[in-house]
C-alpha cells in the first residue's frame, strides 16, 4: 500500500500534478456558481400595475397618465418620495368615463370610489428586464412572498446536495460524484429554462441547488486531499475565489442578456462541456487507498511524481501505512448530543451554531439584496462578488498574526455596523447625490461578513475535539443552510420599513460577534482529542503552546486546556485528519 502522507514529502505538498488538478477542479466548478445568485436576475422585481382593459377598448393606451390617474389608486413612499400607482387594486371604471375624462386628470382628483383586485392581471415596467419569473407568474399581491420562497427552496436543494451527494462520494468516489452532481446541474438547469409554472420552476431549481453543492463539495475534497497539509488553507481560498469570480461574470452576462429564460440557459450549458474534464481529472487518492484499491492510488502517485519530475523510492510504495491521527480507541459511536451533553461544549457548539446562522443568513441577504441599492444594479453586483476576494484574502494573514478570535470579532462587527448605517445613507435619510456612501457601507458589510465566513470554518474545525469533529461541522454546516433558507425571508420585512432587512442583518451580526469573544481561542494551541479534553478547552491559561499550522510566533498567555508534549508540537496533523473537510459535510446525517 502507498503511504500518500510520505509520497507528499517527495511530491511537495502542490506540486505541478496537484496544481494541474485544482485549477481544473476551479474551472469545473465555476460555472455550477452562477446558479447560487442569480434569482436577482431571474426573478427581478420590478414596478408594476393592474391592466385596465377599459382603456384599450376606450381608444386610450394603456400607459395614458390620465387613465391611471383616474383608474389606479396612488400611494406615497416616504423612504423614495415618491408616488406609486397601487399594485393591487384598481378603480372600477368604465369605458364611457375613461372615453370622456377632462385631462389633465390630477391623481389626488379621483375622490372615494370602490376599488378591486387586479382582475385583468399585471402590467409590468420592461425597461430593464425583458422577463422574470417575477413577471412571467405574477408573484405579486398575496403571491409575494412567492419569489422569495423560490430562493429558500434552492438552499434547501443545497441542504439535501450536501447530505445526499456527502454520503454517495464515500461510496462512489469523489470523482464520480462530481461529475454525476455537474450532470444533474445540466439537466435540471435547462429543465428549469423550460419550467411552465412556478411549482415546476422551484422543483427544477432546488434539484440544481444539490447538484451545484454536490459538485463543489466533491471537488473541495479532492483538492483537499490531493494537497499537503500546508497549502489546503491556500488551496481552499482559491476554490472560494472561484465562487466570487463567478458572480462578478454573471454580473456581466446577465447585463447582457435581459431574458430570464435565455439568462438561465446560458448559465446551465457551460456545465456541459465540464463534464469533458472526465478523461483528465483524477479521484482521490486517499479514497482509492480508504477502500483497498491500491494499485490505483499507486498509479495516480506515480503518474503524479512523473509529471513533478520527482522519484519516489520504491518502499514508499509498499509502506504499511499507520495512522497517526491522535485518536483515542475506543468503539463509540458519537452523535450531535455529545456537541451539548456538557456545559462547555454546549456554550461553545450554541454560539458556534449562531455565528455560522448568523454569517450565511447576511452574506446571501446582502448579496441577493444588490438590487435594493442606489444606483446600477448589474455594477452593484459586481462590486459585491468583487470584495469577497480581498475579504478571503485578508482573512488567511488575519488569522495567522492575530489569531482567530479577534478578526472574526471585528469583523463581524465592522460587518454588522456597516450593515446597520447602510439604509440611513440613502434617500429620504440624505440627498440622492449622495447614493455611492450606502454602497459603500454595504460593500463594508459584505466585506466583513465573507471574511469572517471563511474564518469561523477554520476556527470550529479547530475547536472541536477529534472524535466529534466531523460532528461539530456537519452540526454547524447545517445551520448555516437554516441561515441560507432564512434570508430571502428576511427581505420581506421591507414591506413594513425599509431599512429594517438591513437593521435585522446588522444586529444579528454584532450580537454574533460579541457572543464569539467567549469562545476560545486556538492559534498556536495543541487541539482536543477527547470529550473530556474537549470540555476543558480554553478552560486553563498559561499552558505551553503548541503550532497548529500558523506560521507565526504563538502567543503563550492564550488560554490552553491541555498539557502539551514535545510530540503535540509536531502540528496540527495527529488532530485534523486529511478527510476532515470532507467528512465534516457528510456528517450532518448523524443530525
Amino acid at each position: 500500500m502507498v503511504d500518500y502522507d510520505a509520497a507528499l514529502g517527495y511530491l511537495g505538498s502542490l506540486g505541478k500534478y496537484q496544481a494541474v488538478q485544482v485549477a481544473m477542479i476551479w474551472l469545473i466548478t465555476f460555472p455550477g456558481n452562477f446558479h447560487m445568485l442569480s434569482m436577482p436576475f431571474i426573478g427581478a422585481q420590478v414596478s408594476h400595475h393592474c391592466e385596465i382593459p377599459e382603456s384599450q377598448t376606450a381608444g386610450l393606451q394603456p400607459e395614458d397618465t390620465c387613465v391611471l390617474n383616474y383608474s389606479l389608486p396612488w400611494t406615497y413612499d416616504q423612504t423614495t418620495d415618491t408616488f406609486s400607482p397601487g399594485s393591487c387594486f384598481r378603480y372600477d371604471v368604465g369605458v364611457y368615463e375613461l372615453g370622456n375624462l377632462t385631462c389633465p386628470m390630477m391623481r389626488d382628483a379621483t375622490g372615494n370610489r370602490t376599488a378591486k383586485p387586479c382582475d385583468a392581471g399585471w402590467r409590468y415596467d420592461r425597461q430593464q428586464y425583458k422577463s422574470s419569473i417575477f413577471m412571467e407568474f405574477d408573484l405579486v399581491c398575496e403571491n409575494q412572498a412567492l419569489n422569495n420562497l423560490a430562493q429558500a427552496m434552492y438552499m434547501l436543494g443545497v441542504l439535501i446536495g450536501s447530505i445526499g451527494f456527502g454520503q454517495l462520494s464515500d461510496i462512489i468516489g469523489r470523482k464520480k460524484t462530481m461529475f454525476l452532481a455537474i450532470f444533474v446541474q445540466v439537466v435540471f438547469g435547462v429543465a428549469t429554462v423550460f419550467a411552465p409554472n412556478y411549482a415546476a420552476f422551484v422543483v427544477f431549481r432546488l434539484i440544481v441547488g444539490g447538484g451545484v453543492l454536490g459538485a463543489s463539495l466533491s471537488g473541495f475534497v479532492i483538492a483537499m486531499e490531493l494537497v499537503g497539509a500546508d497549502k489546503r488553507t491556500l488551496v481552499g481560498t482559491l476554490l472560494g475565489i472561484a465562487f466570487s469570480a463567478a458572480n462578478m461574470s454573471l454580473a456581466a452576462i446577465a447585463y447582457a442578456i435581459r431574458d430570464w429564460r435565455t439568462l438561465q440557459l446560458v448559465v446551465s450549458v457551460p456545465n456541459i462541456a465540464m463534464l469533458f474534464f472526465w478523461w483528465f481529472v483524477g479521484e482521490s487518492p486517499r479514497w482509492l487507498l480508504s477502500k483497498d484499491r491500491d494499485d490505483e492510488a499507486e498509479a495516480i502517485v506515480r503518474k503524479a511524481a512523473k509529471m513533478n519530475g520527482v522519484t519516489i523510492p520504491e518502499d514508499v510504495y509498499k509502506t504499511k501505512v499507520q495512522h497517526t491521527e491522535k485518536v483515542p480507541v475506543d468503539e463509540k459511536r458519537y452523535s450531535a448530543i455529545d456537541l451539548v451533553r456538557t456545559p462547555n461544549m454546549a456554550k461553545m457548539s450554541l454560539i458556534v451554531f449562531f455565528n455560522w446562522l448568523v454569517v450565511t443568513m447576511v452574506f446571501y441577504g446582502l448579496a441577493l439584496n444588490t438590487s435594493s441599492l442606489a444606483g446600477d444594479d448589474y455594477l452593484n453586483f459586481l462590486i459585491s462578488g468583487a470584495v469577497d476576494i480581498p475579504a478571503y484574502i485578508i482573512s488567511i494573514f488575519s488569522i495567522e498574526y492575530f489569531g482567530r478570535r479577534k478578526p472574526h470579532v471585528s469583523l463581524m462587527l465592522i460587518g454588522g455596523i456597516a450593515c446597520i448605517i447602510t439604509p440611513f445613507l440613502a434617500p429620504p435619510f440624505l440627498a440622492q447625490n449622495l447614493n455611492a456612501l450606502s454602497i459603500t457601507t454595504s460593500m463594508i458589510g459584505k466585506f466583513g461578513i465573507t471574511a469572517a465566513f471563511n474564518i469561523i470554518y477554520i476556527w470550529t474545525v479547530e475547536m472541536y475535539p477529534t472524535v466529534i469533529r466531523n460532528v461539530g461541522i456537519g452540526a454547524s454546516s447545517m445551520w448555516a443552510r437554516v441561515g441560507g433558507i432564512i434570508s430571502p425571508f428576511v427581505q420581506l420585512s421591507d414591506t413594513a420599513w425599509g431599512p429594517v432587512p438591513y437593521l435585522i442583518f446588522g444586529a444579528l451580526s454584532v450580537v454574533a460577534g460579541l457572543a464569539a469573544m467567549l469562545l476560545p481561542e486556538t492559534l498556536g494551541v495543541r487541539l482536543p482529542d477527547t470529550l473530556e479534553e474537549g470540555e476543558n478547552f480554553g478552560k486553563v491559561k498559561n499552558m505551553p503552546p503548541s503550532t497548529n499550522g500558523s506560521t507565526v510566533g504563538t502567543n503563550k498567555t492564550e488560554k490552553e486546556a491541555l498539557v502539551t508534549t514535545p510530540e503535540d508540537r509536531e502540528g496540527r496533523a495527529g488532530s485534523l485528519d486529511s478527510d476532515t473537510s470532507y467528512k465534516a459535510a457528510m456528517e450532518v446525517t448523524q443530525l
